[in-house]
C-alpha cells in the first residue's frame, strides 16, 4: 500500500504585476481572502459583472461573500493578463455540465477558510483545497465515498485525517477536471494512482499541502507535467 501521496516540497512564486504568463503551461495561483478583499473591496464594482455583484449580495455570512468576491476578481484579473484584455471584458463560455472556459484557456477554482486556488491550464484541469478538519465525522462516510483500497490507505478503524482529504481532494479535482463535479458513485473512482482513467481522458494527479491545515490536489492533462506556482500578491 502507499505510504504518502502528498508533495511537501512545492515552491511557491510572488507573482509581480506585469508578469507574463506562459498560456502553454499549467498555473495555480495561492490567494490569501483575508489579506486581498481589503486591497479590492473598491473595485469590485467596476470589475465584477452584474450577475456576480447580486450573487455575492445574497451571502449569508461577510466571510462567504469575501471569499466568493476575491475568487471571482483574482479570476478575472488573471485571465485578463493570459488574453490581454481587462477583467471585466472577461466572457465565459459554459460547455457540458455547465464548465466555464474562456477563448482556448481551462481553469478551476477551489476555496476554503483562508484561501482561494485559481488553476488556469491550456487543456482540461481541476483543482480541490479542503481545511483540515480533525473533528469531522470521517467513518460516517468511508463506505458511500471510497474504494476497499482507499480505505485500506485512509484507515477503517483509525482514520488519518490527512489521508482522507488526500483521497477527497483527489476525487474532487479529478471530477472537475472532467467537468462532470459532483457524482453519486465516488466509490467507484479510484485515486491512489498518479495517472488516473476517467471518462475517456488520463489524467495527472498531484496532492500538496498548504501550511499545517490545509490538503489540495490538482488533475492536469498528462503532458502538462510543470506546474508553476504563484502566490497572488
Amino acid at each position: 500500500m502507499i505510504d504518502t501521496l502528498l508533495s511537501y516540497d512545492y515552491a511557491w512564486k510572488s507573482y509581480s504585476t506585469g508578469q507574463s504568463l506562459d498560456t502553454d503551461k499549467t498555473h495555480v495561483f495561492k490567494i490569501d481572502i483575508n489579506n486581498h478583499f481589503q486591497k479590492i473591496k473598491k473595485e469590485l464594482a467596476d470589475v465584477l459583472s452584474e450577475r456576480e455583484q447580486e450573487k455575492a449580495s445574497r451571502m449569508f455570512t461577510q466571510k462567504d461573500k469575501e471569499r466568493y468576491v476575491v475568487s471571482k476578481f483574482c479570476l478575472r484579473s488573471i485571465l485578463s493578463l493570459c488574453l490581454n484584455t481587462s477583467p471585466q471584458e472577461i466572457e465565459f463560455i459554459f460547455h457540458e455540465f455547465r464548465k466555464p472556459t474562456v477563448k482556448g484557456i481551462e481553469f478551476n477554482i477551489s476555496h476554503t477558510g483562508d484561501y482561494v486556488l485559481i488553476a488556469i491550464s491550456p487543456k482540461a484541469v481541476g483543482i480541490d483545497i479542503e481545511f483540515l478538519n480533525e473533528e469531522f465525522d470521517f467513518k460516517s462516510i468511508l463506505d458511500i465515498t471510497f474504494s476497499k483500497n482507499e480505505i485500506a490507505f485512509i484507515g477503517e478503524k483509525r482514520v488519518d485525517a490527512k489521508n482522507f482529504y488526500v483521497m477527497w481532494t483527489r476525487k474532487e479535482a479529478l471530477l472537475k477536471a472532467s467537468g462532470e463535479g459532483v457524482s453519486d458513485n465516488l466509490h467507484l473512482i479510484e485515486c491512489l494512482g498518479e495517472q488516473l482513467r476517467w471518462d475517456e481522458e488520463i489524467f495527472k494527479m498531484r496532492t500538496f499541502t498548504i501550511g499545517e491545515n490545509y490538503v489540495a490536489s490538482i488533475a492536469t492533462a498528462l503532458d502538462q507535467k510543470e506546474l508553476i506556482l504563484w502566490n497572488w500578491v
